[in-house]
């Protein structure tokens, strides 16, 4: 345990690019629905802070890593529930499967029709966690990627048949290659659609959870947490 008032030091928040939730403006400069809400919960409890967008394997490493290091947006999930201190809600995001609009050949109604295709996923993610869990393999069904970018470019030269993300990384790529309206969601996963949270380090200063937490409660009426991530996600 390392408490958080033994140094004069901000305390360190790592995400990364993720719009609309999270969004990189420039050199330390970061926007978005879920930044807003955290800089509301740590300017409340007035706890200095600082802000840093990393790629997501890093975020993840710098966090798992560092006592009262803090994190967002982070999807709450059985795997990770003992991971982290969950500190406070966020946004919901849905994690879907998607193929080419093109493909009519291709039907789903539930994740046993999804194993007859192959998959595409991007590594280090939630989701291939929960592919390879319930048994999807690279033998057979899955392919691991670096990115969602290329599996999105696997999925537009037909080389796999669906590619499986969440909602917004998924609309995200698909307006960054020019492909809007080219795919379709197919099958939402129940499993992997969860609420966002900001989280910390399991082993942080405990008073500095508690701070937070009693924050979130004070404002939980001026956060307006519902309205502001759904007229976010419409707008976006």
């Amino acid at each position: 345990m390392v408490h958080a008032d033994e140094s004069n030091d901000p305390v360190h928040i790592y995400t990364e690019d993720f719009p609309p939730y999270q969004e990189f403006l420039g050199p330390g400069r970061i926007g978005g629905v879920a930044t807003d809400l955290v800089k509301m919960l740590f300017e409340h409890s007035k706890i200095d802070y600082k802000i840093h967008v990393l790629p997501w394997f890093r975020t993840n490493h710098v966090v798992n890593n560092t006592p009262n290091a803090f994190i967002y947006s982070l999807a709450r999930t059985q795997e990770r529930e003992k991971q982290y201190h969950w500190v406070a809600p966020l946004c919901e995001i849905n994690v879907s499967f998607y193929k080419l609009k093109a493909r009519k050949d291709i039907k789903i109604n539930d994740i046993e029709d999804v194993r007859q295709y192959v998959v595409a996923v991007a590594s280090g993610q939630p989701t291939e966690q929960h592919l390879v869990e319930i048994g999807f393999s690279q033998d057979d069904n899955l392919v691991i990627l670096a990115s969602h970018e290329q599996g999105a470019q696997m999925l537009n030269k037909a080389r796999v048949d669906l590619l499986y993300g969440a909602d917004l990384f998924v609309k995200n790529v698909q307006m960054a290659l020019g492909r809007h309206g080219e795919w379709e969601r197919v099958y939402v996963s129940p499993h992997l659609s969860k609420r966002m949270y900001l989280a910390a380090n399991i082993n942080s200063d405990e008073s500095l959870i508690s701070k937070l937490q009693k924050s979130h409660h004070m404002l939980k009426s001026k956060l307006n947490t519902e309205a502001r991530c759904e007229q976010a996600i419409r707008a976006h």
